[in-house]
């Protein structure tokens, strides 16, 4: 067996992240991946507006508090793969997601494109840059 069997492809590890952080249903685990496998020094611009590390959790928090989601469909559009054996690189996906409030019930359906770049940060594949284009359906 290589190395690069052992390791998620690219786009599984990102949309892994993603339903990790936004749609499982432990916050513990939602925070420990972030902290784990988000940059300190990331890049993040949704709708065309520049994050920090610290707003995008507390976006995360306040998503997870109030509620519920999971994916509808998340494919990849495309992938740039810089290293075959670490799996690092960019790509591309069409995240189709449900967001059920938790007060109301209100199912709101979304759509957001996002282009992630993953590197190797102290060892460790991490999330760099995240640009998100995100609306409801």
């Amino acid at each position: 067996m290589s190395t690069a069997a052992a390791v998620k492809p690219l786009d599984v590890w990102v949309n892994d992240l993603v339903d990790d952080i936004f749609f499982q249903p432990d916050d513990a685990l939602a925070v420990k991946s972030f902290d784990e496998s988000i940059s300190p020094a990331i890049y993040i611009d949704v709708n065309g507006k520049k994050l920090s590390r610290e707003i995008y959790l507390g976006i995360v928090r306040g998503y997870r508090k109030e509620h519920v989601g999971a994916f509808v469909d998340n494919p990849t559009l495309a992938m740039s793969v810089d290293d075959k054996e670490k799996q690092t690189g960019v790509v591309a996906q069409l995240g189709k997601f449900s967001s059920v409030n938790k007060a109301t019930g209100k199912d709101v359906r979304a759509t957001g494109l996002t282009i992630c770049k993953v590197e190797i940060v102290d060892g460790k594949r991490m999330l760099t840059s995240l640009t998100e284009v995100q609306a409801n359906d």
